[in-house]
């Protein structure tokens, strides 16, 4: 089974997904870690290639760059603007759809991102897409992040971000067709991983 998580910066995809995916044994890849490796072998001089996504005999994904597990240091606003900027382009987009379709044959997956459902993974079994307000995103990140800017700051950023996903000419952050559409504004992350976990339950009862 493949199923596809897609939505905005902040809305929960890599929390909620990661908790499913585990429930019902699918390999979990997180594409926008995949754009943040690009803009951190971008920023510090290394080429594409050198970023390589493996599976180990657990089934866990890893990412490194260079052959050196940088997964914490691909968390700051920087990498995660870069990244949103980079993606952008043709070229970054077809490295990192390439990697996810390569590591998806043939496997239980569940992909997380913004244009999997309409782009990376067309034919998916399940494709969700996961909204929540601006100001509710902030917060929730601004928690994370665990001080530093006011939600105000990180709410204009956030915004400025989604108009700069929705309006690029390539892939652009829109739900698939058949999507089904869930809003976390007001619900709690195990209300979100249930919702999920009952989709994909359906899902595999009725393949």
């Amino acid at each position: 089974m493949q199923v596809t998580i897609d939505g905005p910066a902040g809305v929960g995809k890599t929390s909620v997904g990661r908790q499913a995916a585990r429930s019902f044994s699918l390999l979990f890849i997180q594409s926008g870690q995949l754009y943040r490796a690009m803009a951190y072998a971008k920023k510090n001089g290394l080429t594409d290639k050198s970023v390589k996504l493996s599976v180990d005999d657990r089934g866990e994904t890893h990412l490194t760059i260079d052959g050196e597990d940088v997964a914490e240091k691909l968390e700051t606003e920087e990498i995660g603007d870069l990244a949103s900027q980079m993606a952008q382009r043709r070229e970054v987009r077809d490295g990192v759809n390439d990697i996810i379709v390569e590591e998806s044959r043939d496997k239980d997956v569940l992909v997380e991102g913004r244009d999997i459902g309409t782009v990376v993974l067309p034919d998916a079994d399940l494709k969700i897409f996961l909204t929540a307000s601006p100001r509710e995103r902030a917060i929730r990140r601004h928690k994370q992040l665990g001080g530093g800017r006011t939600v105000d700051e990180i709410e204009k950023e956030i915004s400025h971000r989604d108009e700069r996903d929705k309006s690029r000419e390539i892939a652009p952050l829109k739900p698939a067709e058949d999507a089904v559409i869930i809003d976390t504004t007001s619900l709690t992350k195990n209300d979100v991983v249930n919702k999920i976990s009952d989709l994909i339950r359906r899902r595999a009862a009725n393949p």
